[in-house]
């Protein structure tokens, strides 16, 4: 195991907590029920600009790789932008703060993924680390209404649920790619297709989602096209960090780094409820702090115990 994979893998979470707040910005003051589609397709198409990046700048023959590789990476690139439109239905309707801890199912996923897929398999200390991950997604995943009657958020829990099994999926099939005889340049570029390829489809064929797209270039508002093109650069630069992270240590202590991203969200969303609420607001009572804060502590302690054991 790579001595830096832990430096590494800890980039993803600390830019896509800036673009969790961006999306949700996006979604709750500018879009208003038709953002989903606009920020999908925006992503899809956006990440046509990797493709000819790699290709100058990586040095890499692209044509290399055999056939049924190149089709296998392009089905795995479209995973990701899947597993991202159940993430942006789930941010539509609930807090970032309570979106992203929630997403920290993807490294329980990842392990029993992995396991059959990759035959990596985890000790006794890093599945009770995993259970305590589970506990805190447990306490955030609770809802507490005015009069303190608790509830479960189903409708958002499953499509987090969902969206978590996709990103792990991809995460370990991109790996058992790679490590077969595959290049990390090169498998990036043919993931980047399938996920172009999606988007070109999409934008072809839903008319709801393609007008959505093309609304935001009728409104001709920069700041939006703003936010969302550096919203894209930030979340490819976070999911090229992030594949290359798993090729450096299993799977599943990867994807459990990102259970500090809860912490990064949280930080940055109480700052803007303060600061700047025009741009985004959170639940701070003391109640929903105590929560919000109890689960990413457990679930911050059982990624400390993940990692330690992992250098052990």
């Amino acid at each position: 195991m790579h001595s830096n994979w832990f430096l590494i893998s800890l980039i993803s979470p600390i830019v896509l907590s800036i673009v969790n707040h961006a999306d949700k910005y996006l979604l709750s003051k500018h879009y208003k029920g038709r953002g989903v589609g606009s920020i999908f397709l925006f992503s899809c198409l956006f990440s046509v600009i990797v493709l000819p990046v790699i290709v100058i700048f990586g040095n890499t023959h692209v044509f290399s790789i055999g056939k049924i590789d190149a089709i296998y990476l392009v089905l795995i690139g479209m995973l990701n932008p899947i597993a991202f439109y159940l993430y942006l239905k789930a941010l539509s309707n609930e807090e970032t703060s309570v979106v992203i801890p929630l997403l920290q199912m993807i490294p329980i996923f990842g392990y029993f993924l992995s396991y059959p897929i990759l035959g990596e398999i985890l000790t006794t200390q890093q599945l009770l680390a995993s259970l305590l991950v589970i506990l805190g997604i447990a306490v955030l995943s609770l809802d507490f209404d005015i009069e303190n009657k608790v509830t479960l958020k189903k409708k958002v829990l499953l499509l987090v649920a969902l969206s978590s099994f996709f990103f792990a999926l991809h995460d370990v099939l991109f790996k058992s790619v790679v490590l077969n005889d595959g290049d990390f340049l090169i498998s990036t570029f043919w993931q980047y297709t399938g996920l172009t390829i999606l988007g070109i489809v999409v934008f072809a064929f839903n008319s709801n989602f393609r007008n959505q797209f093309l609304s935001l270039f009728k409104l001709r508002s920069y700041k939006i096209l703003t936010i969302n093109m550096g919203s894209e650069v930030l979340y490819i630069v976070a999911n090229v960090a992030n594949n290359f992270a798993t090729l450096l240590a299993p799977v599943a202590l990867v994807l459990v780094v990102s259970s500090y991203q809860p912490l990064f969200v949280f930080i940055i969303g109480i700052l803007l409820t303060i600061v700047m609420p025009s741009i985004g607001v959170e639940k701070i009572s003391l109640k929903h702090l105590v929560q919000k804060l109890l689960s990413i502590i457990i679930i911050i302690i059982g990624s400390y115990f993940l990692y330690s054991s992992s250098i052990n």
